[in-house]
């Protein structure tokens, strides 16, 4: 994952809803999940791909909400690697990172409510 995956990724005004899905998961899990209300709010943090960049190095899955992994593997459950390379290319790096930060929060306990 780079900025050019990110930036590439901004330009689809409207992407198929398996791509928004795993954006709307992926940047749920490095913002606040206030933040993260719509697709206008997830375009909104693409604007800066490098601090994007700075959330994904920083983030502990052992500090995450429970709750919010769930609420994120629900926005991706219906998908897979294959079914979103159908889509774009760019969305499969962010779904693979989103779907291994899902599973170690679950699986390793994140925080609860």
């Amino acid at each position: 994952m780079n900025k050019n995956t990110l930036a590439s990724l901004r330009t689809l005004g409207r992407p198929p809803q398996g791509v928004k899905n795993v954006m709307e998961a992926f940047l749920l899990l490095i913002y606040q999940p206030e933040v993260m209300r719509d697709w206008g709010n997830c375009m909104q943090k693409l604007k800066t791909p490098a601090d994007v960049l700075i959330k994904v190095e920083q983030f502990d899955p052992q500090n995450c909400m429970e709750a919010t992994a769930q609420k994120a593997d629900g926005l991706i459950a219906g998908e897979t690697e294959e079914s979103i390379a159908t889509k774009s290319l760019e969305a499969v790096i962010i779904y693979k990172w989103t779907r291994s930060m899902v599973d170690k929060v679950k699986s390793g306990g994140g925080l609860k409510a």
